[in-house]
């Protein structure tokens, strides 16, 4: 099959992600695989085309998207599908596709996908990766019934609409989904939850060397947050229970990437003169893949959205068999999965004792530590490879 794959977070050349995984996947099983994404390095040209791992890539000048500010972003996503779609046809105009897939964010691309369906006359997948504009309305971005939710809202039920299947990351987003789009389907919605290719192995943990390097105490149990530090995952109250733990030297907290929140947690780890936590804006991929080995436990954390969320960050520890520490709101189902699956533990966002204690457990019992990372890299195994997330897609087209 010739599959078509669209989405604004195909990565620099070189660079992987959940995403170029899952393409890898479908070259593997023998499919013809043509990526258009975008690029907002100032190339003089519109587009250019590339062949990266078997995978024809063509990057579409498009501005900032990502790291703007809301304005340059609302700006270049109000220009986004026309563009897109020039650059597709004027490209891969003469090519037959079988299939074309696609991620949200953004639903602003629903113009998009309804013109190569009828251009291409193919089905299209939508991988639901985020839910706009409500994810919006839940950060405060924007208020609901503004003009902005408005437009957005109606680019989101013109993308459903135009699916022909709709893959959710977990059963609590698939719930949401028909709950709130009475017009959908149910038999159209999938679970089909972000997935990677796992490591051969899981790498052993660094020397101690290592830890000294970035004044990581050697004998403490440390606990990795770490990519995008944005307001929806609370981090006042990460702040709060590292101030909690301060004089509790079993455990030791590790934070890191970029985002709007990382001046924020620059100055609260100053002020507070915080001494049992690291914070780091960017690591060598080295060091990074180091930093995620030496950690014990990963933590995620969400709070004030009422869409279920689902952060890659998972399948990073799963891949390293780390534990998890979930501190979650009830609008999602990840902590659930965590805990009842015994790869982790989960309290609620906002619940300092209970985090706290989970904390000091986790710390204190090695032994139920490692059993759940076992389990943790046992259930990624089973659920969240990328041979899993083919065969869910692949399920609806096995006669194209």
């Amino acid at each position: 099959m010739n599959i078509l794959f669209i989405s604004i977070a195909w990565p620099e050349k070189g660079e992987r992600n959940l995403y170029t995984d899952l393409m890898d996947e479908f070259v593997r099983k023998g499919n013809n695989v043509y990526v258009a994404g975008t690029s907002d390095n100032g190339l003089i040209i519109p587009e250019e085309g590339t062949i990266e791992n078997g995978i024809n890539v063509l990057r579409v000048r498009t501005g900032k998207i990502r790291k703007t500010s809301h304005v340059k972003k609302a700006l270049a996503l109000f220009t986004l599908s026309g563009k897109m779609e020039l650059a597709i046809k004027r490209n891969f105009g003469n090519m037959r596709f079988d299939l074309i897939i696609g991620p949200t964010p953004p639903v602003t691309l629903s113009t998009l996908f309804i013109n190569l369906k009828r251009f291409y006359k193919v089905p299209f997948y939508l991988l639901l990766k985020d839910i706009w504009p409500q994810g919006s309305v839940d950060l405060k971005v924007m208020k609901k019934y503004s003009l902005p939710w408005i437009w957005l809202r109606r680019h989101e039920k013109q993308l459903y609409k135009a699916a022909d299947f709709i893959g959710c990351m977990s059963p609590m987003g698939k719930e949401y989904l028909i709950t709130h789009n009475r017009s959908l389907k149910p038999s159209k919605i999938d679970v089909a939850p972000n997935s990677i290719l796992p490591t051969p192995e899981v790498p052993e943990k660094p020397h101690n060397d290592f830890r000294v390097k970035y004044n990581i105490p050697v004998d403490s149990c440390v606990f990795l947050f770490s990519g995008n530090l944005g307001i929806g995952h609370g981090l006042h109250f990460l702040v709060d229970a590292i101030k909690e733990l301060s004089e509790y030297n079993k455990a030791f907290f590790v934070v890191g990437g970029s985002g709007t929140q990382y001046r924020f947690l620059k100055k609260a780890f100053s002020e507070e003169k915080v001494k049992n936590a690291f914070l780091y804006e960017w690591l060598p991929r080295e060091d990074f893949l180091k930093m995620l080995s030496t950690s014990d436990v990963g933590l995620i954390l969400l709070y004030r959205y009422t869409v279920p969320q689902f952060p890659s960050r998972l399948l990073s520890y799963f891949d390293f068999q780390k534990p998890v520490l979930c501190a979650v709101n009830a609008n999602t189902d990840i902590g659930k999965i965590v805990e009842q699956n015994n790869c982790g533990l989960n309290v609620n966002h906002g619940d300092l004792n209970e985090f706290v204690k989970a904390v000091k457990y986790l710390s204190e019992n090695d032994f139920r530590r490692l059993e759940m990372g076992e389990n943790s890299r046992r259930y990624l195994l089973d659920n969240y490879t990328v041979t899993h997330s083919y065969e869910i897609i692949m399920s609806h087209f096995k006669t194209v």
